[in-house]
Formats: C-alpha cells, sequence, structure tokens
C-alpha cells in the first residue's frame, strides 16, 4: 500500500458522513455539495443523444478540432485572449482531475534538498491539498480569515519561503468563501512568479458565476504582464457555467511547456472525456444566456438568505457557497441534520489547522444549488436552530 494514503486526511463528505449519519430520507435537503440543481441545456443534452454511437469509440486524450475551437472562442470572448495556441490547450476530466493532475506534473522533486513548498490558500479545496502530498511537497497555507475579508495575503510570506515555493495554488473566486482576486492582485501575483521563479495553478472553475465585478483570469493578466503564459495554467469546467456536473468536462490553458508535460502525465493515467460529452461541450462553451441566467437564480437565492437569515452582506463576490459565520460549525451541523433533516458542511473541514487555529472553524458551507423552493425551505430551517444557538 502505498504509505501517504495513510498520512491523508478523510475527505470532507466521509466526515461529514460520520459527523451526522444520514438516513437518505426524501425530506433530506443535502447543501453540502456544490453540484448545480439548475437545468442544463436541453439543446446541449440532445447533442449528446444525437452522437450517442460515438459511445462505442475510445474518446482521444485531446480535444476535438470544434471542441477547442469552441474553447478558444471563449477566451476570446471572455478574456480577449485572442492568440492562444492550440499546443497552449488541453482537455481535462473537468478541474478535480485537471487539478490533481497539475499538481503531480508542476512539482520538481529532482531539483531540491528538502520538499518543495506549494502554497495555497486556507480554507481551500481539499484536492489541492491531497494532491500536494501525493506529489511529496508540502502544502503551506495562507489564512484568508474575517479580519482580512477573506483575502490572500501574499506580502505575509517572506522572501525565504518564497525561494522555496514551486507552485502557487489559486482559486478565484474562492471554494468557499466567494473572494474575487482582484486583477491588481494577480498581477502581484504574476510579478512574484517572475521574481522567484514558481508556478501558478489557478483554479477558474467558478469564474463565470459572479455578482459585483466580473472576475479576471489569470491569463489575461499574465498576458498584459509579460506577453505570454509562462509558468502559468488555468483550469475552466463547464460543471458550474453550465450546470454540467455529469460531463466532466473542462480545459487547461497555459504555459506550452507545462501543458505538453502535463498531457504526458495524463497520457499514462488519465481518463479522457467521451466524444459524444465533447461535441456536446462545443456548443456548451459559447452558450452564454444559461450562464447568465444561473447568475440572476443564484443572486436571488443569496438575497432570500439575506432576507430570511436577517443578516446582511451574505452575498459572496462569487460562486454560489454561503459561507455562514456560527458558534461551532460541527455541532451546528448535527443539529441542524438532527432537528431539521438539512445537510451543510461544516468549514473546518475545508480548513488547515494553523498555530493551533482553523481559520474555517467557525463557518458553514452551505450550497445554494438548488431550486427557489427547497433553499426557502431549507433557509428557514437553518434560521430557526440559529435563533437557538
Amino acid at each position: 500500500m502505498n504509505n501517504l494514503i495513510s498520512k491523508i486526511e478523510s475527505y470532507p463528505f466521509e466526515r461529514l458522513r460520520n459527523l451526522i449519519n444520514p438516513k437518505g430520507l426524501a425530506e433530506e435537503i443535502n447543501l453540502s455539495i456544490g453540484e448545480p440543481k439548475h437545468p442544463a441545456n436541453p439543446d446541449t443534452l440532445d447533442i449528446v443523444s444525437q452522437n450517442k454511437n460515438l459511445f462505442s469509440h475510445y474518446p482521444p486524450m485531446s480535444m476535438i478540432p470544434e471542441l477547442r475551437e469552441s474553447y478558444k472562442a471563449y477566451l476570446d470572448n471572455n478574456f480577449d485572449l485572442s492568440n492562444v495556441k492550440n499546443e497552449e490547450i488541453f482537455l481535462v476530466g473537468g478541474t478535480r482531475e485537471g487539478t490533481f493532475s497539475a499538481i503531480q506534473t508542476m512539482v520538481n522533486k529532482e531539483i531540491v534538498n528538502a520538499k518543495p513548498y506549494v502554497f495555497m490558500p486556507n480554507p481551500f479545496y481539499q484536492i489541492y491539498g491531497g494532491a500536494t502530498l501525493f506529489a511529496g511537497a508540502e502544502a503551506k497555507f495562507m489564512d484568508c480569515n474575517e479580519e482580512n475579508n477573506f483575502k490572500i495575503n501574499l506580502k505575509s510570506i517572506d522572501k525565504k519561503e518564497w525561494e522555496k515555493c514551486q507552485l502557487l495554488v489559486l482559486c478565484s473566486p474562492s471554494n468557499p468563501t466567494g473572494k474575487v482576486m482582484t486583477r491588481h492582485d494577480l498581477r502581484y501575483v504574476i510579478e512574484l512568479s517572475n521574481k522567484y521563479n514558481f508556478k501558478i495553478l489557478s483554479d477558474e472553475c467558478y469564474l463565470d458565476i459572479y455578482f459585483k465585478e466580473k472576475p479576471s483570469s489569470i491569463l489575461e493578466v499574465a498576458f498584459e504582464v509579460n506577453g505570454n503564459f509562462k509558468n502559468v495554467v488555468a483550469l475552466h469546467s463547464l460543471s458550474k457555467r453550465s450546470n454540467l456536473p455529469g460531463f466532466r468536462s473542462g480545459c487547461a490553458t497555459g504555459d506550452a511547456e507545462i501543458i505538453s508535460a502535463y498531457s504526458k502525465y495524463r497520457m499514462f493515467h488519465g481518463v479522457s472525456v467521451p466524444l459524444p460529452i465533447q461535441k456536446a461541450s462545443a456548443f456548451a462553451w459559447q452558450d452564454d444566456v444559461i450562464v447568465e441566467k444561473n447568475r440572476i437564480a443564484y443572486k436571488e437565492k443569496f438575497k432570500l438568505a439575506e432576507t430570511i437569515l436577517e443578516r446582511d452582506s451574505l452575498t459572496p463576490e462569487g460562486a454560489f457557497y454561503l459561507w455562514l459565520k456560527v458558534n461551532n460549525s460541527e455541532v451546528f451541523t448535527k443539529k441542524l441534520y438532527d432537528l431539521e433533516k438539512v445537510i451543510v458542511l461544516p468549514g473546518k473541514y475545508l480548513g488547515a489547522e494553523k498555530n493551533g487555529i482553523n481559520p474555517a472553524e467557525q463557518y458553514l458551507r452551505i450550497a445554494l444549488v438548488h431550486n427557489i423552493e427547497s433553499t426557502k425551505k431549507a433557509l428557514t430551517s437553518i434560521k430557526k436552530v440559529l435563533d437557538n444557538e
């Protein structure tokens, strides 16, 4: 057995199951998983059906031409990136698989005596930490707490630590806090990368879900600063943007040298995206109507949360998670399930303890992914429990 398996902490949803022991009852409302429940565009699904005969073929690891051109048009239309080369793009099985594979590819254990550092926000999507462990690197956490408005304090990292850094992982809009990195923040990240020669992996699967200013991609800022994608890879997905989590269809874009190594690594382990899904994905990358509908629907649910919970400023800058402060996230989660059969995720499970403090200890991650009726019912249940804390 791989000795590293015993060193990795259980995945958040396994910890959640152990905490609440869910019964799978019909009346349960599960707000713990970031799985969009808004309907997908039926035209997208029809394309899958029209090409179902292609399920009898092994899919290529690379994108089919029409998907590549559609995704390149997405980059151009949204980020003014009109000159992205084919060798700077690669197909991934969604950002979860893409993130894990990218971290394995981008960490180099040969050129260092000690474990290289991989910096990441805290709290964070747990794949980042697990992938770092399996890559033989050491995760270094940058706390995003209420005191700094959940923003990464990059200037708190000293010169010696940056010199040991091989990779910086970003997520904007953030899972779980919804914080968006500004263009100025991203520019500073690129300048740090140039100075200390570390790589950047930007998880941008929530990039199209925002409620204030449109977020910037690390790709457009890198091109602004360097005129290229040196040391940068960004991951995009149709799961959140197009309500297609079951497609497991995403794209990686960035430094051609990294993309080349990335594709080689995935040739040995990766599962490619089936051809009917690729054909439908080509349509989905150009379907902006459904994305706008999503933003409107999520915004309505956050406004509903502010009304029912009687708290201002619950709407994040992006993503669809309500990041709600309570006295104790585990105690609240269990009580909410026992009394109301509503399932949420303790923020504690998404954070790492640093100097004895977990910055997510007192928070709940609540995915507002259900329809308005179910969301209203769940929020009303949450308010009942809040009132009795």
